[in-house]
């Protein structure tokens, strides 16, 4: 199996996974040749490694999965930088305005779950598979790796949440178990992340990009720190990969980290592989001839590009792009960020940037126009710039850089090619950064953030304190990140309830009325706990 993509799964892999185990005693110790259990299946390399590209799946889906466009982009976009058009699916609209319960549809709860259990398959399994003993290593850090990565979506969306090690079919308290506190899944992302750093390559050879390495585990792992606010410890992570044998850099042009035509680029952390072009299918399941792309674009691209325009920007993002201008001179007026980011007419405010024009020629007003009727049922109250109103789209993640009519429409699978930069050198930097900062050591959260600054050609800036570097970290978090899915879960643990519910009214986030403490979590979906009789809800909800 070509591991360079992951873009297929095997059947027969799946239902391994899926099945767990069938021990030696079952069914009068026979077994079934046309059955994928331990026996026959857990019998070569190459069903090891379709095994492991299963495990991948669940966060990637291409409709229903933590990256998908109806679960996962929705939830994970639920702060003061995403403005949802009113009036779309109530499961999406819900969370986004803080107006959810146990019963909102659409969860990521099980399918989370699924690639833990998959995970836990692997890790019991791939040990005993007659191959070689550093790609065994490498099997079992990659699933370690995915387990913790999996727990680190479950955390900070849910908080307490069942800690599964072993497949759940080997043990019957795997299914019905109760909650453990979120301190404890956070030791288990750790001890998993360290386990991944241990066992995985610095390098992949070029069939085999996109799967995690060692470098993946180490920012990861410096996250989850910096998450728990272990600070010293998470700086110490984090700066391995400033320096050999790591090459992670800063691409030049940030639009490089939005295009098909730059994948696994120097920036590149972790980047999940998609592929339009596999399958017949438009929905992203795991059948053999599903089609495994990303859709994004199809949901992010405003009306008249092929686009279904769920979101717009909001004005608290466009406030904070044109805070600081560049410096007289430049090439453009604004953060060089803010031309990948958003869509707008130059020319409206007085700028160096030519108007451009996109998806087969169409100017900014023609988009503008084709998307009024969902903008008409609200929209933000952009700033005014030089006497003009604002107008905005979202640019970041659509297909812009093709220029053909109809670039969003996931119809087309040749739209969907684009990989998903989940972890960019930019965001160990800023990490880094912010440990730097906790600990005292200004002089190096300043330089990590210069570079962030540099590239996004902002004037040099010196910093006075711990206190105006944080300050600066959590500006640049929002502009560098705008649209990724991170706003939400920086401020949730950068500030208390009452701060954060101060941040959201003062931005004007949709249903900022609505947030409660509670809502720094989602809630267990009422079917599992249907399901789980031993769980309990959340203790906030």
């Amino acid at each position: 199996m070509n591991f360079s993509t992951i873009k297929k799964t095997s059947f027969a892999a799946l239902l391994a996974c899926a099945l767990a185990a069938c021990n030696e005693s079952e069914f009068l110790n026979l077994t079934n040749p046309n059955q994928a259990v331990d026996k026959t299946f857990w019998t070569s390399e190459a069903n090891a490694q379709s095994a492991m590209a299963t495990v991948y799946s669940p966060i990637r889906g291409q409709m229903y999965g933590y990256f998908g466009g109806y679960t996962g982009w929705h939830t994970m976009n639920r702060a003061d930088d995403v403005w949802f058009i009113l009036n779309e699916e109530m499961h999406n609209w819900e969370p986004a305005t803080y107006t959810n319960t146990p019963n909102t549809a659409e969860s990521d709860f099980a399918r989370l779950y699924m690639a833990i259990n998959r995970a836990n398959v692997v890790m019991k399994n791939v040990r005993n598979v007659p191959m070689d003993e550093n790609k065994r290593n490498e099997l079992y850090g990659e699933a370690a790796f995915l387990r913790g990565y999996t727990y680190f979506l479950l955390v900070t969306n849910f908080g307490d949440v069942p800690l599964r090690l072993v497949p759940a079919l080997d043990d019957q308290a795997e299914v019905m178990k109760a909650s453990s506190p979120e301190a404890d899944i956070w030791k288990q992302v750790i001890a998993d992340f360290k386990t991944a750093k241990e066992f995985l390559p610095v390098t992949r050879p070029a069939k085999e990009l996109g799967r995690v390495t060692k470098g993946a585990a180490i920012a990861h792992l410096g996250k989850a720190l910096c998450f728990t606010k272990q600070y010293p410890e998470a700086e110490a992570e984090l700066k391995l990969l400033l320096a050999a044998p790591y090459t992670y850099d800063l691409v030049a042009n940030y639009d490089d980290n939005f295009t098909e035509y730059t994948e696994n680029n120097v920036e590149s952390v972790f980047e999940i592989q998609y592929d339009g072009g596999f399958g017949q299918g438009s929905w992203g399941s795991e059948g053999p001839n599903d089609t495994q792309g990303f859709v994004i674009a199809n949901f992010a691209g405003p009306q008249g590009t092929g686009g279904w325009f769920k979101w717009m920007p909001t004005a608290s993002i466009v406030s904070s792009f044109i805070r600081e201008e560049r410096p007289a001179g430049s090439d453009t007026r604004f953060d060089k960020r803010m031309y990948t980011s958003l869509f707008w007419k130059h020319s409206d405010f007085t700028d160096n940037v030519a108007d451009g024009a996109w998806f087969g020629n169409m100017s900014f007003d023609e988009i503008w126009e084709a998307s009024a009727s969902k903008r008409l049922r609200g929209a933000p109250d952009y700033p005014t710039i030089d006497g003009k109103k604002g107008r905005f789209l979202i640019k970041k993640f659509t297909n812009f850089y093709k220029n053909v009519k109809d670039a969003n429409s996931h119809y087309n699978q040749a739209n969907q090619n684009n990989n998903l930069r989940v972890m960019r050198f930019a965001e160990v930097l800023l990490l880094h950064a912010e440990a730097c900062a906790k600990t005292n050591k200004l002089g190096e959260a300043a330089a990590d953030l210069t570079r962030i600054r540099n590239r996004a050609g902002l004037a040099p800036k010196t910093w006075g304190s711990a206190d105006a570097l944080m300050q600066e970290i959590v500006h640049q978090h929002e502009l560098e990140f705008f649209f990724e899915g991170h706003r939400f879960f920086d401020l949730k643990r950068w500030y208390s309830y009452a701060d954060m519910k101060q941040i959201l009214v003062a931005n004007k986030k949709q249903g900022a009325e609505n947030f409660q403490a509670k809502h720094y979590y989602l809630p267990i979906p009422q079917n599992e706990l249907n399901t789980n009789t031993a769980i309990r809800q959340h203790p906030l909800w």
